[in-house]
């Protein structure tokens, strides 16, 4: 394999696939490595961990392919080699066993492993398929990604659930201590799926829908579904950085029942509060100061007067108060919320908050006004 390439094109290239690559050997060092395939037309970077598997194809300039072939080569030095090169164009020479990389004045032998040896994730059969905005898919993640439990020996818990019902795409994420739920209108109604998104996908896909909108218009996503994996194709604009490259991303789904959030929602409830976004944020900000892993609760007193008062007590025997206003109904309460927990909430939402309460150690539902037939948040409370 031969060719020469713009160092920013073949830097935006790795940049798109590399987090995929398994850094830390788990399955074999070959995972570490960028699988290229190499066409008179096309450049094709691989990276797998055999969870996740990104593929970004180039379009090369007539020329730049001086022989076709495949290889592999590792991700990190190769993206850092990339980086500190100075000149624009680069040129890549691998044999059987090595690759000559000349950048400039520079030049670096690295080490490679045979193509063939590379695995596969696996070849999806799809049997589902959507197609959905850039920003709407974008939006549903970052409105409830937060909430994936990141360890937990309920695997599922790691994950994002997609949902289908009809014409209706549903994102659900949750930890066991908090919910978060996000609805988007299809506008065509389909099977009716449900596939466990594993976390680092879930995570990759929203770096991907991030870049993609940087530089492009807001086009339609191919979304893939069988019952073991999950495809997303996007493709950049011809005029950005990216020089129209198409990045592919399959991800193998979670097996096991993810919990039917439906049946967390609170129900029934007699107490409710209205605050201002940015009030209350500012309010946990300054309180935080005070919250400890070991203690990291707020304590919100509800009058019924409507009063609203917010108060920290840490093992050191620190304490903070500070009132807020509020629109509170309902008999006086006294309830601890997680303030992290509670301040994730608050950075997906604006304006007008509404809090829904029934005791202090009932889940509360937190909703923005207008806006809670698309977003639904729910918070077990801690015990005061």
């Amino acid at each position: 394999m031969k060719l020469t390439i713009s160092r920013d094109l073949l830097i935006n290239a790795i940049s798109l696939v590399a987090k995929a690559a398994d850094k830390h050997h788990r399955i074999g060092p070959i995972l570490a490595n960028i699988k290229f395939i190499l066409t008179p037309e096309l450049l094709t970077l691989v990276a797998s961990d055999l969870e996740v598997e990104l593929t970004a194809t180039v379009k090369l300039p007539q020329g730049a392919c001086i022989e076709a072939g495949e290889t592999t080569l590792p991700a990190e030095k190769l993206f850092t080699i990339c980086k500190t090169v100075s000149d624009e164009v680069m040129l890549l020479d691998a044999s059987e066993a090595c690759c000559l990389v000349i950048g400039g004045r520079a030049k670096y032998t690295l080490k490679t492993l045979p193509a063939q040896d590379f695995p596969s994730i696996g070849s999806p059969s799809i049997t589902t398929w959507l197609q959905i905005s850039r920003t709407t898919l974008h939006d549903l993640i970052a409105h409830t990604r937060f909430a994936m439990a990141t360890q937990d020996v309920r695997h599922y818990l790691t994950g994002m659930l997609f949902e289908i019902n009809g014409d209706q795409l549903t994102a659900v994420a949750t930890d066991g201590h908090r919910l978060a739920v996000a609805h988007r209108s299809l506008g065509i109604s389909h099977e009716e799926r449900r596939v466990t998104m594993p976390g680092k996908a879930v995570g990759e896909l929203e770096r991907l829908l991030g870049e993609v909108g940087k530089n492009s218009e807001d086009e339609q996503v191919c979304v893939g579904f069988d019952d073991n994996f999950m495809q997303v194709s996007l493709e950049f604009d011809e005029s950005g950085e990216y020089g129209g490259m198409q990045v592919d991303m399959v991800a193998r789904l979670i097996e096991g029942k993810f919990p039917d959030y439906r049946r967390v929602f609170p129900s029934n409830h007699d107490k409710s509060v209205l605050f201002d976004k940015d009030e209350l944020s500012e309010v946990l900000r300054r309180l935080s100061i005070l919250v400890s892993k070991d203690a990291p609760g707020v304590l919100f007193n509800f009058s019924q007067n409507g009063a609203v008062k917010v108060s920290v007590n840490n093992r050191e025997q620190d304490a903070a108060e500070e009132s807020l206003v509020g629109s509170y109904q309902g008999e006086p309460l006294e309830i601890s919320f997680n303030e992290a927990y509670l301040r994730a909430v608050l950075r997906v939402l604006d304006g007008d908050i509404r809090i829904e309460m029934t005791e202090a150690v009932k889940p509360a539902l937190i909703y923005q006004v207008g806006d809670e037939m698309n977003h639904q948040y729910v918070i077990m409370p801690m015990r005061v």
